[in-house]
């Protein structure tokens, strides 16, 4: 993390250039080379510490530092080039060879954790734990991981998995030479014809589950009765504790500093899917790669700044780019796959569909007349995404 945060603090600059930067900037750039705790520095920048935690983790204190910079320069951030043609997004994909994707669960049909009926909402309503993130607690789960387990079965991949369209759009790229790198924010596992050298599952995934007393790995299958059950699984060879791989509250996400640089230096086109990019390291990916055109494919605009904001649901807006760039007719899903939910409707979608709205939004409406819109208020342009309220909504 410590390497990430000098990274971004000092790409696009020259060394000539350090004497021009901001003076908090240069502080902290040389508190780190010095190794100086971050509590230290906290202090010198006038934080009070006191309102943090004595175990929260260096790594978290080193994010807070970074996210306080970032507030600082925002007003002398390198402007994107904004693109105002829908063609022109177009022409762009078809002659980038280097892109790297983020996705996030907007670009999935994998289990949600956060949304009513997910797996906090049902650890919460069970009254099995006071806290329902405790359930990625790696203390708590190393002294009691039946909890876990119990729950276990609402996150896990299924034996019969439907892909999204923008998973099959990213095979896609990977199919015609243009992929350099995936990072993912799912952890289930549904990411297809991407190699293992290209992905990075940034929060882990029940790919690989590591006995927590031999090292033993266990793959999902090995691992799918037990979940079934709502029982705990022992390693298969020392009869140890599993703990699943997914990244739990506190542990190393699976995200590298070299290949973020190297993915800053060599990529010619950034493209994020279905992510809000509030979670650190991967919410510095648009800042790390400012020179790298951007576009961003999602329900709502984000904080960070891109090219070209492609608006909608994430399965109508890859058709749209996908049967623009004459790519629909040579897809082909794994045999294994028949026509599902995603399929039906999202076919028909084109370039033309699109509505422009200034300065770089293109917003793909929806078909049942709910989805993402846009209002105007005064001098400001906010996106309305209305959802239908239950009883329940207001509990």
């Amino acid at each position: 993390m410590v390497k990430i945060l000098m990274f971004i603090l000092t790409f696009g600059h020259k060394k000539k250039d350090f004497r021009n930067m901001n003076t908090v900037e240069d502080f902290v750039i040389k508190a780190i080379q010095r190794e100086q705790p971050p509590r230290e520095v906290m202090e010198k920048l006038g934080i009070d510490v006191s309102q943090f935690p004595e175990n929260m983790l260096d790594s978290d204190l080193w994010v807070i530092i970074l996210n306080i910079l970032k507030e600082s320069r925002r007003r002398h951030h390198y402007q994107r080039t904004y693109i105002k043609s829908i063609h022109e997004v177009m022409q762009l994909i078809e002659k980038s060879t280097k892109i790297v994707a983020v996705i996030g669960a907007g670009a999935s049909v994998g289990p949600d954790f956060r949304s009513p009926g997910g797996l906090y909402d049902q650890i919460a309503k069970s009254g099995a734990l006071d806290d329902p993130y405790k359930v990625f607690d790696m203390e708590y789960f190393v002294r009691d991981p039946s909890v876990f387990w119990r729950f276990a079965h609402l996150i896990y991949p299924s034996t019969d998995p439907e892909h999204s369209q923008a998973h099959y759009f990213l095979a896609e790229l990977e199919k015609r030479g243009k992929l350099l790198r995936v990072y993912s924010q799912n952890v289930d596992t549904l990411e297809v014809g991407i190699p293992n050298e290209k992905l990075r599952c940034v929060h882990g995934s029940w790919r690989e589950n590591k006995c927590l007393e031999c090292g033993e790995i266990h793959d999902i299958e090995d691992l799918r009765e037990c979940v079934n059950n709502q029982t705990i699984p022992k390693c298969k060879k020392c009869g140890g504790q599993i703990k699943p791989g997914i990244v739990f509250f506190g542990q190393r996400t699976n995200i590298e500093d070299e290949d973020i640089e190297y993915d800053s230096k060599n990529a010619d086109l950034l493209i994020v899917i279905g992510t809000s990019l509030r979670v650190a390291p991967v919410s510095y990916i648009p800042e790390m790669m400012y020179k790298v055109p951007s576009i961003l494919i999602n329900r709502e605009p984000v904080s960070c700044q891109f090219n070209a904001e492609l608006l909608g649901e994430g399965d109508a807006v890859v058709t749209a780019i996908e049967n623009e760039l004459g790519w629909i007719e040579s897809k082909s899903k794994p045999e294994s796959e028949t026509e599902t939910k995603s399929d039906s409707g999202v076919n028909t979608k084109k370039a033309e569909n699109f509505v422009f709205i200034q300065p770089n939004k293109f917003v793909m409406p929806s078909d049942d007349g709910v989805g993402t819109q846009f209002a105007e208020t005064g001098r400001s342009l906010f996106l309305v995404c209305p959802a239908y309220a239950g009883t329940d909504s207001f509990e």
